[in-house]
């Protein structure tokens, strides 16, 4: 049999089959009632040709793609990294493939990016990780009826995934205070961020619960720069020290995350500073790497794979269920207490 490209298709099986080609594919797909003779001919025929079936073609008439999108910042990021991760555990033997869609260095705005998505239909699903959410970006997911989780958000109009940020800041801020620092500077990313503003709250509060003014001069906030974090993180240090060796404070809560608070560290310890004794130090995350520097980082652990793994189940399951009850799930943080603090 002469074939076009030497690609056979499932019309040359039906022609030797003598049976039409949706025939041969409900036989394939186990759909449709047919002689027990017919069926064990046809998978022969599939064999000895070795036919593959146009999955794209199939696809298209089930009008679905098999395939979940993941809208990040940035895979430079150690966050997204994990959320990966999570995702990557959970979708090995699920049947769907994974494309990466990142923000950074393209011209168009998030919502712009997810609405091209969206529109075009290139994912059955999406799980979206950014560093904040407004009502404006909750509506633009929603109005496209697209699938879709957010991770980071606790959202009542999607499903979502977050973590207790305030319990986290309240956390590290307290046990700073029974370790005897009253003089915290807290750091964190831009504001207005949910998740910022929540680290932020906690911090507040305990302060508060255990008597020590708010000092507006130990609130940093500083400008996400996705591949500069831990050299942002050494300038506050530097900023501080080109005013005074005499630090205004005796310990950091860098709640803008674990690569910022490993500058911090660093440039302490390359100004003679002593870790914890002098200036004590938090993170927050937990990422790898908390544990591969020297002092070992005191941080606020994150189940991070935890939430990758979560949102693919919950998109998997809006997939299947477009009318299901939403699911939102707050997972709460860990002090993980080690070495500067």
């Amino acid at each position: 049999m002469k074939r076009q490209n030497g690609i056979v298709t499932i019309k040359d099986v039906a022609a030797m089959a003598g049976l039409t080609p949706a025939a041969v594919s409900m036989i394939l797909n186990g759909k449709g009632t047919f002689k027990e003779e017919t069926i064990k001919k046809v998978k022969k025929i599939v064999r000895d040709l070795n036919y593959v079936p146009n999955i794209n073609a199939t696809r298209l008439v089930r009008r679905e793609t098999k395939l979940i999108g993941l809208l990040v910042p940035s895979m430079a990021e150690p966050f997204t990294v994990e959320i990966l991760r999570g995702i990557e555990s959970q979708i090995r033997n699920s049947g769907y493939n994974l494309v990466i869609h990142s923000t950074i260095g393209r011209p168009k705005s998030e919502e712009e990016i997810y609405s091209d998505i969206a529109r075009s239909r290139q994912v059955d699903g999406i799980v979206v990780q950014l560093f904040d959410h407004n009502q404006n970006r909750t509506q633009e997911f929603i109005q496209h009826n697209l699938p879709c989780v957010v991770i980071e958000a606790d959202l009542k109009e999607l499903d979502s995934i977050s973590v207790n940020n305030y319990e986290g800041g309240f956390r590290a801020t307290d046990y700073l205070v029974r370790k005897g620092k009253k003089r915290i500077l807290l750091v964190y990313g831009p504001m207005p961020s949910s998740v910022m503003s929540e680290r932020r709250r906690g911090y507040e509060a305990a302060l508060k619960k255990n008597k020590i003014r708010l000092s507006q001069k130990l609130l940093l906030e500083v400008p996400y720069k996705i591949s500069e974090m831990r050299q942002q993180g050494s300038e506050v240090i530097e900023n501080f020290i080109r005013k005074s060796r005499d630090l205004p404070f005796d310990a950091v809560f860098c709640a803008a995350g674990d690569e910022m608070a490993i500058g911090i560290v660093t440039s302490l310890l390359e100004h003679g500073y002593q870790i914890p004794k002098q200036v004590a130090v938090i993170g927050f995350d937990d990422q790898p790497i908390a544990q591969l520097i020297s002092p070992h980082l005191t941080t606020v652990r994150q189940p991070i794979q935890k939430m990758g793994a979560t949102a693919f189940d919950f998109l998997i399951q809006r997939i299947k269920n477009p009318n299901a009850p939403k699911q939102n799930r707050r997972l709460e943080p860990e002090l993980i207490v080690r070495e500067t603090a």
